[in-house]
């Protein structure tokens, strides 16, 4: 059955490393990245900043006018670059700071790369006994204060480390932050103010499974607080579900941090915090630090009478939790996670807001304070592998695509429809980003394709096959970064094609990890 990480779901299969956990690393040749920010900005974070913004605000060399000039300046190859021993791909957004673009692969290895020419400047390897759905990193990097913090998807037991920025001596280790049994997390982390906020899932389909959070010291990795999305008093009484595998916006002058959650693992019970984008208190000085203060619940998983009647049918009813624990659509599971990561702006009236695209194909918009709804705007339809591609905002904004078929919107801060273009896509993963008044993403085919942000109309689509010089490019679930006037496209290739943009290797041992970096000549 298709389940909500379908881009990633049989990858574990293949990344069942054995031996202890461990972390290695080899300096491959005499690289180095420049010091301060260049021009046209950096990308340190999955969502570029703080707002899950994922816009690059100091890009002004690309424009509508020039963008279909793109060329590739280098590429990078995970399984040249290490001799085969790293045949797998990259799900998350690579980032950058200080001339070094940082990529995590499901393999566990984490590269740094010298953004202007694409040379390893250091690579260290992360070993698990078993990695947990979707390989050993899932998620991609961030860069804080000359740490670059990942996430290691060990099952049963992920935990962080921090690699200093310019050697990738590893700085600390986390304790593991979730220990439930088949526990595992597909999120990014994120730093905010000197914490790192990390997500984390149960294992799928677990009807005691609980999702949630752990928020650790940047400086020291020590666990300061651990939060269920379902408060433990619930979790007595049947609720479950609510893994957290997207990344959070935060608000820098009120402290608080907002991220979805994803459906419940009951087909009877759904408690209010799961499908729904939790508010969460991240002010050490309150009481209330660490907390969930607040919710905004979108479409529940048997959001109609119909579905209600049907999950009562004999046969859904003869199921339990126990006997059927996978989403079931049939029964009424819809399995309509926030996969995507929440966007923060202001309306038109300086209203903060937070919106977050549901997989019920409903891109939902609340007041940041208060948790109520502020408007709503239907982008696609229902689907369990469908609208959990992270969207962008700028000032004139939002972008998203709706799928299934895909359509790239455009909203108004208020709501409003400003445009619309068919993409012809599937189930799309890959987040999109923009710059400059222009709107980027990479289609299921595996091509960069960019668009007006003000007209929408399609500027570029270029496959990246044509550069990586493989026929077999498939895009995963990693997302764009745009920094020092350059456009990092992340992506797998391979004779296998599509089982490599799972993260799955070939039977001939060939999948492998791309990073395309386009420029203007």
């Amino acid at each position: 059955m298709l389940t909500r990480r379908s881009i990633v779901l049989l990858a574990s299969l293949s990344l069942m490393a054995t031996g202890a956990p461990a972390a290695t690393a080899s300096r491959p040749q005499p690289e180095a990245c420049s010091a301060g920010a260049a021009a046209g900005g950096d990308w340190p974070a999955y969502g570029h900043d703080a707002l899950n913004s994922r816009t690059q605000d100091a890009e002004h060399l690309l424009s509508p006018a020039n963008v279909g000039q793109l060329a590739a300046s280098w590429v990078f190859d995970t399984a040249a670059t290490t001799n085969g021993a790293d045949q797998s791909v990259f799900n998350g957004t690579a980032t950058e700071a200080d001339g070094c673009l940082f990529a995590a692969s499901t393999g566990g290895f984490v590269y740094a790369l010298n953004a202007s020419d694409g040379k390893v400047v250091w690579q260290r390897q992360f070993t698990v006994p078993t990695a947990g759905l979707g390989g050993v990193f899932v998620g991609g990097p961030v860069v804080d204060d000359g740490r670059v913090i990942v996430y290691v998807d060990r099952d049963s037991g992920p935990y962080l480390a921090a690699l200093d920025e310019h050697t990738g001596e590893v700085l600390w280790t986390s304790a593991p932050v979730y220990s439930y049994p088949g526990g595992y997390t597909n999120a990014t982390p994120q730093v905010f103010g000197g914490l790192v906020f990390a997500g984390f899932s149960p294992p799928e389909g677990d009807p005691k499974g609980v999702g949630g959070f752990a928020l650790l010291d940047a400086t020291s990795g020590a666990l300061l607080k651990v939060t269920s999305t379902i408060p433990a008093e619930d979790v007595k009484k049947g609720y479950a579900g609510g893994g957290i595998w997207s990344t959070p916006a935060y608000d820098a002058a009120t402290r608080y941090a907002y991220v979805g959650a994803g459906n419940p693992y009951s087909r009877n019970l759904e408690h209010k915090n799961v499908n729904a984008i939790l508010k969460i208190d991240l002010d050490r000085d309150r009481s209330t630090f660490g907390d969930i203060v607040g919710s905004y619940k979108g479409n529940v998983d048997q959001y109609s009478q119909a579905l209600e009647t049907l999950s009562q049918t004999p046969a859904c009813e003869a199921g339990s939790d126990q006997t059927l624990p996978l989403d079931d659509p049939a029964c009424g599971q819809l399995d309509l996670d926030f996969g995507a990561a929440p966007n923060l702006f202001r309306d038109a009236k300086g209203r903060l807001l937070v919106g977050d695209l549901q997989k019920s194909g409903v891109y939902h918009v609340a007041d940041a304070a208060a948790m109520t709804p502020a408007w709503t705007q239907i982008v696609g339809l229902s689907c369990q592998a469908c609208n959990a591609a992270s969207t962008a905002v700028d000032a004139s904004g939002v972008f998203l695509e709706g799928t299934p078929g895909g359509v790239m919107w455009s909203l108004s801060h208020d709501g409003s429809r400003q445009w619309a273009d068919p993409v012809g896509d599937g189930a799309h993963y890959q987040a999109i980003s923009t710059a400059n008044g222009v709107v980027f993403t990479v289609d299921n085919a595996g091509a960069l394709a960019a668009w007006d942000a003000a007209s929408g109309i399609p500027l570029l689509r270029r496959p990246l096959s044509l550069d990586t010089m493989n026929g077999d490019v498939a895009a995963t679930s990693a997302g764009i970064a745009i920094a020092g006037h350059t456009i990092f496209v992340s992506a797998s290739a391979g004779p296998a094609g599509g089982a490599s943009a799972l993260g799955i290797a070939p039977p001939d041992g060939t999948a492998t990890g791309v990073i395309v970096a386009y420029r203007l000549p």
